[in-house]
């Protein structure tokens, strides 16, 4: 098994940096070849991903990080030749998660090297890749904000964001697959289930079925709102009367204002946005 292995040396703070002599020494112990690659850049690390992918002398690229990673690494990676393997050492690891990739960096190895392969679906907005979930509104607001936080919280850094976000947001006029705008508090479209650090924020999305599952939260009091969050890592938060949920191949939001979407945890694009299913599909290491 021949494996390229990109990570991001400044990752948690240096964490990824310090864990990759260990995950090169599980890689050779399970008959590996392997090639490291330390990224410089996010540029650096999709342009490093799309040309693994098709490097034929490659099996499988080996994303070393979280969701962000794994967003950028997959933004151009040749979905015909390569195939996506996860070791999840980020702050973030909702994907992997949804792989059944557990952190356990051993475990993970011995995933990437000897899991099954499934091909799955890869989600557009606005022609941006991603694989997760991509929002608006509230969502990425909270998004933007948590990224700009310099503290060690790991995955909680989304739950101090919220709390800091609330007390002076404001919902915004949004249309939906052309109908008449109408205010909203976020909305949230799911390739997969979850973000956030296991938020199921689209509980019955199903990554491999050409469909996105998109949750839309209607105008509510911030006290509702914060309520209703902690019944969102159970997904439970679907039987609220404020939140909608659609299944479907494409939908489209357009807004009042310009709106930032984020995704999978990084910047993507503005509204209008544009969201669908990538024609192809990518080859990603289960566990």
């Amino acid at each position: 098994m021949r494996l390229r292995v990109l990570y991001n040396p400044t990752g948690g703070r240096g964490r990824v940096a310090r864990r990759m002599p260990e995950v090169e020494q599980h890689l050779r112990a399970l008959g590996a070849s392997v090639e490291l690659y330390a990224t410089k850049s996010a540029d650096d690390l999709a342009r490093a991903a799309a040309e693994a992918s098709g490097d034929g002398s490659v099996d499988r690229v080996v994303i070393c990080g979280g969701d962000g990673s794994v967003h950028h690494a997959v933004r151009d990676f040749d979905l015909e030749r390569g195939t996506f393997a996860i070791l999840p050492l980020g702050s973030g690891d909702d994907f992997a998660d949804v792989c059944n990739v557990p952190r356990d960096v051993r475990r993970a190895c011995e995933i990437a090297v000897r899991g099954a392969v499934r091909e799955v679906d890869v989600a557009l907005a606005n022609g941006i890749r991603y694989l997760g979930v991509a929002g608006l509104g509230f969502d990425s607001e909270v998004n933007e904000y948590a990224n700009s936080i310099r503290l060690p919280l790991g995955s909680f850094v989304y739950v101090y964001a919220t709390l800091r976000l609330l007390p002076r947001f404001q919902p915004h006029r949004v249309s939906i697959d052309g109908a008449p705008a109408s205010p909203i508090m976020f909305a949230a479209v799911g390739n997969s289930r979850q973000y956030g650090g296991g938020i199921r924020i689209a509980p019955e999305a199903v990554v491999d079925d050409g469909l996105l599952d998109a949750c839309i939260v209607r105008r509510t009091s911030r006290w509702q709102l914060l309520m209703t969050m902690p019944r969102a890592y159970s997904g439970a938060h679907v039987k609220s009367a404020f939140v909608e949920m659609r299944r479907a191949a494409a939908f489209s939001f357009d807004s009042e204002e310009t709106l930032k979407v984020y995704g999978d945890g990084e910047y993507m694009t503005t509204t209008p946005v544009k969201f669908g299913v990538e024609a192809k599909r990518l080859r990603v290491v289960f566990g």
